[in-house]
């Protein structure tokens, strides 16, 4: 009895250390802000006064940085992403203490909107969503 208290303790603490997280597709489509969402946590959200943003239509590539350049996020498409389509891409961006890449990634893409020119990115698999803007729209 007392392993399964101990086992239930635990449990309770993980989830209120939001380390049970069950970031989807759905909770993400509620995410409006240009930025990059892995597993539920804000990495980096774009604001136009600290930060750049950027889109290559040649290059397939998606950024958004601070004006520091420390902070940063690269989306590098193996082509240019439709609306409905999928896309394998490259991520390498920032955390507090750390450069991430993570490598042929599957992403659902929506967008992009003909107005704003936003275009959403998902990967289901590492639960990473993506907000970016096509500059040229």
């Amino acid at each position: 009895m007392d392993r399964l208290k101990i086992l239930l303790l635990m449990l309770l603490t993980a989830a209120a250390s939001g380390c049970v997280n069950n970031f989807d597709r759905e909770e993400f489509s509620q995410m409006s802000d240009i930025g990059l969402y892995v597993k539920g946590q804000n990495v980096l959200i774009y604001d136009d006064i600290n930060f750049q943003i950027g889109f290559s239509r040649d290059r397939n590539e998606f950024w958004v940085t601070d004006d520091n350049m420390a902070n940063y996020f690269i989306l590098d498409c193996e082509y240019f992403p439709e609306n409905g389509s999928t896309v394998k891409a490259d991520l390498v961006y920032t955390t507090s203490n750390d450069i991430k890449t993570r490598k042929g990634l599957v992403f659902e893409v929506s967008g992009p909107d003909g107005t704003t020119g936003k275009i959403s990115f998902w990967n289901q698999s590492g639960r990473i969503g993506i907000i970016a803007r096509v500059l040229d729209i």
